[in-house]
């Protein structure tokens, strides 16, 4: 299942595929809702948990429009070690700990990028 399927699904109001979707994944759904359990504040976790799930189904079309994917094993290598300095970069100056979600995103999109231009 892709979003753009459930973004179509929701523009044209189709409640029996979102209602049969979400039936059929409910390992799934409650695996999002529990990270976003974990990982976020315990406030909105039903909200962050829906979060994770469209940047996972997001990142699964980017990867089919484009025709490849950086979890191979020198993709993860590379976007693992940018992420590591990035983020010790950032945890050690002052005024960086607040700006660690965006960088955790931009790297990942900087990786993409570098993967697009086939330097691995």
């Amino acid at each position: 299942m892709s979003f753009l399927n459930i973004l179509q699904a929701v523009f044209s109001l189709d409640f029996i595929f979102l209602i049969d979707l979400i039936m059929n994944n409910l390992f799934w759904v409650f695996g999002f809702i529990a990270a976003g359990y974990l990982f976020t504040d315990k406030k909105s976790f039903i909200m962050f948990g829906f979060v994770y799930a469209a940047i996972i189904l997001m990142t699964v079309d980017v990867f089919n429009v484009i025709g490849f994917s950086i979890y191979t094993a020198t993709g993860l290598m590379f976007l693992y070690l940018a992420r590591m300095v990035v983020l010790l970069f950032l945890e050690n100056t002052k005024s960086g700990p607040q700006l660690i979600p965006l960088a955790y995103v931009a790297v990942f999109f900087f990786t993409l990028a570098i993967a697009a231009w086939g330097f691995f």
